[in-house]
């Protein structure tokens, strides 16, 4: 008997010792979850840092629906949009290489109108989109040569600049929204971060923005195109090699993702992000096969890449066109303004025929008035009647004499 307890005892022991230690690695585990959901929501502070930029710009914000929004952009007083104004003090110098003539048009007549300066570069000429022609004989020397043609030619009013090829879609009014808190005198490299030989460095394939703080120290490193030459001699790397020649120069990329976690700087098409299934695709030259997270797309997302030209124009349309009407819009449910009043319209008609005042006029005359003036229903459609008979005569008789003629 005193056997049988004492095993009853070790196994209480030893169950207890697995059960304290399932709820341990669970209480863990709980920890780490939340500490990661906690890390997420302060991980991005463009948000905070953006508020706190805006409330010095001595304006006082407040939401318009979609039926207002017209009204505010066109008006002239000291109503703007934020997005207006935005454009007016954050200038984006939107750069775009070009590969495909169908591409560029699409960008042309997009995306490209939302930024303040828009600069085509191309291998060739172009008889529909201006293009600046560089002969590079590398990817690195194209992109080189790029920057300091920028910079020798628009560094009075540069700001901000956005490197993409003709792909690749972008919303400048959220670009704008997310660098305003930001010193551009001051060097940001931002875009998808990416590591190749331990080197890291902003994806092509997202696009990738310098402020004019870096592209000064880029003009300053290269100061000719041949310094551009030496500096990279191989094709499809000149993402890396940015990356590589800012990293020697202590110019890292910086976070952009969202307090999701998700990328503001996007290399996928939004097909694939947005799917519930996991898809697994080719990324850049400089990495394997890399898994999209579904449904991790930012809302404030940037740049989008892999699409074709017609969605260029499906995505403008959606974004800048399309009127959302949500549940308590107060406009567009009221009745139109009256210019004359019911009660005034009868008291004209008076007037008019003669009765002087209106309080003059008796009911019965009111009335009398009115049968002069409008047909009783027997009357109107013996008319009817006989004008359509008429018409119909009409048309036999011509019949006939076009037949005998």
């Amino acid at each position: 008997m005193l056997r049988i307890i004492y095993r009853l005892k070790k196994c209480v022991f030893i169950i207890g010792i697995v059960i304290g230690v399932i709820l341990a690695y669970l209480l863990i585990d709980s920890e780490n979850e939340t500490s990661m959901q906690m890390s997420c929501k302060i991980r991005d502070g463009s948000e905070i840092a953006y508020r706190e930029w805006f409330s010095m710009q001595n304006f006082k914000k407040y939401p318009a629906n979609y039926f207002e929004l017209r009204d505010v952009n066109s008006a002239s007083g000291d109503l703007t949009s934020e997005a207006s104004y935005l454009y007016s003090v954050v200038h984006v110098h939107c750069v775009v290489f070009i590969k495909k003539r169908r591409n560029a048009l699409a960008v042309k007549n997009t995306w490209a109108k939302h930024c303040n300066e828009i600069l085509f570069f191309g291998l060739e000429n172009r008889s529909d989109v201006s293009v600046t022609v560089l002969k590079p004989k590398s990817s690195w020397h194209y992109l080189c040569d790029a920057i300091r043609y920028l910079w020798q030619n628009h560094k009075a009013n540069l700001h901000w600049a956005l490197f993409v090829s003709d792909d690749v879609f972008v919303i400048p009014e959220n670009l704008r929204y997310y660098v305003a808190s930001l010193d551009f005198n001051e060097p940001h490299y931002l875009g998808e971060e990416g590591t190749f030989w331990g080197i890291e460095y902003n994806v092509g394939e997202a696009g990738y923005v310098l402020s004019k703080g870096v592209i000064y120290a880029l003009q300053n490193k290269f100061s000719s195109s041949e310094s551009c030459l030496r500096s990279g001699k191989y094709w499809r790397n000149e993402d890396f090699y940015l990356g590589k020649n800012l990293g020697e120069m202590g110019i890292t990329p910086a976070n952009t993702k969202d307090d999701s976690g998700c990328n503001r700087f996007q290399r996928y098409n939004l097909n694939y992000v947005s799917s519930p299934q996991k898809h697994t695709v080719p990324s850049s030259a400089h990495s394997l096969l890399n898994q999209i997270t579904p449904g991790c797309y930012s809302d404030y997302i940037i740049t989008f890449n892999g699409i074709e030209p017609d969605k260029f124009y499906l995505y403008d349309y959606l974004l800048y066109s399309v009127r959302v009407v949500h549940n308590g819009v107060s406009h567009g449910n009221q009745p139109p303004p009256v210019s004359v009043s019911e009660d005034q319209v009868w008291r004209e008609f008076v007037r008019a025929e003669g009765f002087g005042e209106p309080a003059s006029i008796s009911s019965k005359q009111y009335f009398e008035l009115w049968q002069q003036k409008i047909q009783s229903p027997e009357v109107f459609n013996t008319f009817l009647r006989q004008h359509s008979e008429g018409i119909f005569n009409s048309d036999d008789v011509d019949g006939a004499n076009s037949l005998g003629s």
